[in-house]
């Protein structure tokens, strides 16, 4: 495997967490501690508030990534904000990877691994020879004959994909150490060790990640193309307001509503019921497939700062529906304390990422 991303064990020292999205990076530092880590250091770096352009993207929902802009954004987010470490690891979107679980009997580590590279090349639609190839065990489950079967998570990332990232990284001055998907990573900030089978839905700028997490593990991904942008547009398109307006109202207001305001949640509701359809599938597919049924639905990502969001996601779909919170397993100064809130829900992927490189 020419480059490491889900079992690479990382050297002294200190780490950024660099998520960088459709539309803005985020980027975390944490410090060891005694207890919990320490976040020592964060910045946000958004298209639409720094270059007024609400339909410029820093990579598009596809797999690429534009290297020279991404670089140079994020070199000037590492300039203003002045972060001690240079070493780095960063999220690879999952439009820009390929996540599947697959199943195969339970046997010994060694015997696994000799079966994993035949399981490889039946499971992924890609040339082995353009793709850097990972895998975990994740869990077990008797089958419907009573045989055990063990679950293994194998995510795989193109080649050109990785090289772009360590070229954009250069530019930044940062020294890329590590990759990982996304889902992983938020899945280690928000859950952690955490038993209780979860979904996690993810509501970006322009997409949505629905994850299933059991036991602490990954077991599912799903992506649908609709996101904060949707909703945001929907409202700017239906009151003839500018998107700033939108965004505004969208944060303040959202599915709440009121005696003057029914039209915005109106407006709202198709594109929040699509999102909320596709965690009903995921939920009922891990039900069938996996054995689980996951009793709670955590949000998190920009776009889930939508008001009132849980209340109504947790009416549709029929189990409790909180905020995830980025920040469980770390301790923030208490000087941050008007930022928190923003921390816990769209920093969730950088501090996942920032926690990896303090595991090892």
């Amino acid at each position: 495997m020419a480059f490491d991303f889900l079992t690479r064990a990382f050297s002294v020292g200190s780490y950024i967490g660099v998520d960088i999205g459709t539309t803005s990076i985020k980027a975390i530092e944490l410090s060891r501690s005694n207890a919990n880590p320490r976040l020592t250091n964060y910045g946000l770096l958004e298209t639409v508030p720094v270059f007024e352009r609400p339909n410029s993207v820093i990579q598009a929902n596809s797999l690429r990534i534009s290297e020279k802009e991404a670089g140079e954004l994020l070199k000037l987010l590492v300039t203003r904000t002045h972060f001690s470490a240079t070493n780095a690891i960063a999220s690879i979107p999952s439009f820009a990877s390929f996540t599947t679980m697959i199943e195969i009997p339970d046997m010994s580590q060694a015997e696994t691994e000799k079966a994993m590279p035949f399981q490889i090349k039946q499971n992924i639609p890609l040339p082995l020879s353009e793709i850097a190839v990972d895998w975990v065990r994740v869990g077990q489950r008797d089958d419907a004959n009573g045989f055990v079967k063990q679950q293994v998570l194998v995510i795989a990332i193109p080649n050109e994909i990785i090289a772009r990232f360590k070229a954009a990284f250069k530019i930044a001055g940062l020294a890329l150490r590590a990759l990982e998907v996304e889902t992983l990573s938020y899945s280690r900030a928000l859950v952690g060790t955490d038993q209780t089978p979860t979904i996690i839905l993810d509501i970006g700028a322009r997409s949505s990640n629905i994850s299933i997490v059991e036991k602490g593990f990954l077991k599912s991904n799903t992506q649908i193309d609709y996101g904060g942008d949707s909703i945001t547009d929907a409202i700017a398109n239906g009151l003839s307001v500018s998107y700033k307006r939108a965004e505004e109202l969208k944060r303040r207001i959202g599915m709440l509503g009121g005696s003057g305001e029914l039209e915005l949640s109106t407006l709202e509701i198709p594109f929040v019921d699509v999102i909320l359809n596709e965690v009903q599938r995921a939920r009922q597919k891990a039900i069938d497939t996996l054995g689980a049924a996951p009793e709670r639905v955590m949000v998190v990502g920009g776009g889930a700062n939508l008001a009132g969001i849980e209340t109504y996601a947790e009416q549709r779909l029929g189990i409790p529906v909180v905020p995830g919170n980025g920040l469980l397993y770390v301790d923030v100064p208490q000087e941050l304390g008007m930022m928190v809130p923003e921390l816990k829900t769209r920093f969730s992927i950088a501090t996942g990422l920032a926690i990896k490189s303090l595991l090892s």
